[in-house]
């Protein structure tokens, strides 16, 4: 067993005693869906934070960016974010005053409709599989390859991890565990940048070899890679997602 298991392990258990810390705190329904609607600013910006840097970005996205897209990668991730900011300012606060504890609630009083209500029940059910299959496929792979043990195991450990300290403490450990991996992520990326930056000769050095990376050319222009055997093959196939 090497050192990537045991911080594997070491990391899990904190996660689970973090929910189970939280868990014992609960007290009530609004508790247990909307933390007590008292959460603060950092909590809130963790697990939203979390919740974004998830296996989708740090390898989808990556992966996307690595393959010849990076700027495609940062103009949908800026579309993307700007998503948290206007829902918060033009919807999330209508949730809030609603005093609903999901959204599908929030539904059924806005427009006073069982049907809506079940309508919005089945496309978040239907979101949140589509996202857990894929951040839970992605930390799999990832956890699997880094660790050394057979993806079956690594995805069993994901899921009941995950699972074993949502289901018990609900949005208040939710909040929590994602909050710890945003301050673990933004640690290891500060620490990390300048011992990477330094090993590519530094800022010009690293874009000046990505700009003449005969491999992969154009891996950090605006059209990002095109040709034969790009998704797109010209710039303006990529400008309009014309493939």
């Amino acid at each position: 067993m090497n050192i990537y298991f045991w911080g594997l392990l070491i990391s899990i258990a904190v996660y689970l005693l973090v929910g189970n810390y939280a868990g014992r705190r609960v007290q009530g329904i609004e508790d247990y869906y909307v933390a007590g609607r008292n959460a603060p600013t950092l909590l809130i910006v963790g697990t939203l934070v979390a919740s974004f840097l998830s296996t989708t970005a740090f390898l989808g996205e990556t992966g996307f960016a690595y393959d010849g897209y990076a700027f495609l990668m940062l103009a949908l991730t800026a579309i993307n974010t700007s998503g948290y900011v206007l829902g918060a300012l033009f919807f999330g606060r209508f949730i809030r005053r609603s005093k609903s504890l999901t959204v599908p609630e929030f539904f059924a009083k806005r427009f006073d409709s069982r049907a809506i209500q079940v309508l919005a029940g089945y496309t978040t059910a239907i979101g949140l599989t589509a996202y857990l299959l894929a951040v839970t496929q992605g930390a799999s792979i990832l956890i699997a390859d880094v660790v050394g043990i057979p993806y079956g195991a690594a995805l069993l450990m994901v899921w009941v991890g995950y699972m074993g300290f949502t289901l018990y403490s609900g949005s208040s450990g939710v909040v929590l565990t994602d909050t710890i991996m945003f301050l673990l992520f933004t640690a290891v990326t500060v620490i990390a940048l300048p011992y990477i930056l330094v090993e590519g000769g530094g800022w010009h050095a690293s874009l000046n070899a990505l700009a003449t990376y005969e491999a992969k050319p154009g891996i950090i222009a605006w059209h990002g890679l095109t040709g034969e055997n790009a998704i797109w093959s010209s710039g303006g196939e990529y400008s309009t997602f014309d493939g």
